[in-house]
């Protein structure tokens, strides 16, 4: 019993490991490559957000305020990503460099809910796996040290799997609750990501087995309502603040109007953004709402314009985001949010490991009869989010848990089958006697 007891433990202490050499890769990186860093694009807008929010001053564009010291109400991104990075704020530590080490622990936390979700999926040996993957890939911690929200949302994604697989093993109003709370976490960490509340909780309660009808639309409701209540008071701030109705952010029309031009849609630039889109507009109204109505606009009349290169883009756009279109290309591209390119290279190529494992890992995991839907709705949504606006190696990011967890199905797997007949061996040679490792550990034989 004491072995037994002492089994989970081991577990831990093993994991507390890996964070720990999660922990000294992010800081080596941080410290070796980016530090001191030049604070511009999107990092400023995180860090001088949380700033702001801090000390009471609201959600206003951080830009404006520096450039010209106008106040304009702002959105651009959704607010997770700064509201994590006003806890060190608050207790007064304001720097950039406090915020980079902050959003170094929360690449650590991501491990965790990695470990934790693969030994739910498969297992301690592939929780440990996965968590050990998740501490050294670099498509898991290249975000870290730049203070970037894909760090939020692979910490998001990572947790509503978890969250599904635990409404699968249970299936109760808490678990429905819990996964609901996760969707509306993911939904302020990355926009685009509610198109998980389609993909994966409304599938995954609604098709949930051996539940009666009636029962599957009240866990529907309670995930409904939890999502919901976690989202609603940014989306009545917003609401409250612009002249046109806006709920997670203004980002969408400005985002889609760096995307569809001819830059973009052809040439170089191909499935990728381009500055020269927006500097072919008429100048866009101040009001971030009215902006983000006119940019939509803009690119909406060019999309339909030139329909008929839609499908080449989105291929083009999917590429990139999963590695397989122009790869060298993105990864110098990758450059202008300071990447370094030696790494982003080492993170492309063990990508493409991670990716060959990871279909590896559908299989075995379909062998199992081991719900696939949790692992594979962030993928699937993060592919369409990447057709409608462009790809990028940074838009893969929230996928990069699902990525890791089945490649580590399958590496635990193959493992366990070569480690099999060298079991086996070694009985024979024993005379068929259990090994005094297995016996004296308490170890089922």
């Amino acid at each position: 019993m004491r072995a037994r007891l002492g089994r989970p433990r081991r577990w831990y202490l093993g994991l507390a490991a890996i964070c720990l050499i999660g922990l000294g890769i992010r800081l080596f990186y941080l410290f070796h490559w980016l530090h001191p860093a030049a604070v511009q694009g999107d990092p400023f807008y995180y860090h001088e957000a949380a700033n702001l929010f801090a000390d009471g001053r609201g959600w206003p564009d951080p830009y404006e305020l520096r450039l010209s010291g106008r106040y304009v109400a702002d959105a651009q991104h959704p607010p997770l990503t700064s509201l994590l990075l006003a806890v060190p704020s608050v207790l007064g530590f304001t720097s950039f460099l406090s915020h980079q080490l902050f959003s170094c622990l929360l690449g650590v936390g991501a491990i965790v809910l990695v470990a934790l979700a693969g030994r739910r999926v498969a297992g301690p040996a592939t929780g440990l796996v996965a968590g050990g993957i998740a501490a050294v890939y670099p498509g898991m911690w290249l975000n870290d040290p730049l203070v970037m929200s894909e760090t939020t949302g692979i910490l998001t994604c990572a947790w509503i799997i978890l969250a599904a697989y635990r409404f699968v093993d249970r299936r109760g109003f808490a678990e429905a609750g819990w996964l609901g709370l996760a969707l509306a976490a993911v939904m302020l960490a990355r926009a685009e990501l509610a198109l998980l509340a389609l993909v994966l909780v409304v599938p995954l309660v609604a098709t949930a087995p051996g539940v009666a009808w009636r029962r599957r639309a009240a866990l529907l409701a309670v995930a409904a309502v939890t999502s919901v209540a976690g989202i609603a008071p940014w989306a009545a701030y917003n609401l409250a603040r612009f002249h046109e109705p806006e709920y997670l952010s203004t980002g969408l029309g400005s985002t889609l109007a760096v995307t569809h031009c001819p830059a973009t849609y052809s040439g170089r630039d191909l499935g990728w953004w381009s500055f020269d889109c927006v500097l072919a507009l008429p100048p866009p109204p101040v009001e971030r709402s009215e902006r983000d109505a006119f940019y939509r606009h803009a690119a909406f009349d060019y999309i339909r314009d030139h329909s008929d290169r839609l499908p080449t883009v989105a291929a083009a756009r999917l590429g990139r985001t999963w590695g397989v279109y122009h790869p060298w290309q993105q990864v110098r591209l990758d450059t202008i949010e300071l990447r370094p390119l030696s790494l982003s290279r080492l993170g492309m190529v063990t990508l493409w490991v991670l990716e060959v494992a990871a279909v590896g890992g559908v299989v075995v995991l379909r062998r199992r009869r081991t719900p696939l839907l949790p692992l594979l709705a962030v993928p699937v949504t993060l592919s369409l989010a990447t057709v409608v606006v462009y790809g990028t190696t940074r838009f893969r990011a929230a996928a990069e848990p699902a990525v890791v967890l089945l490649a580590a199905v399958a590496i635990t797997a193959a493992a366990g089958r070569l480690a099999g007949p060298a079991r086996s061996r070694v009985r024979r040679i024993a005379g068929g006697r259990p090994m005094r490792s297995e016996t004296d550990q308490g170890y089922p034989t």
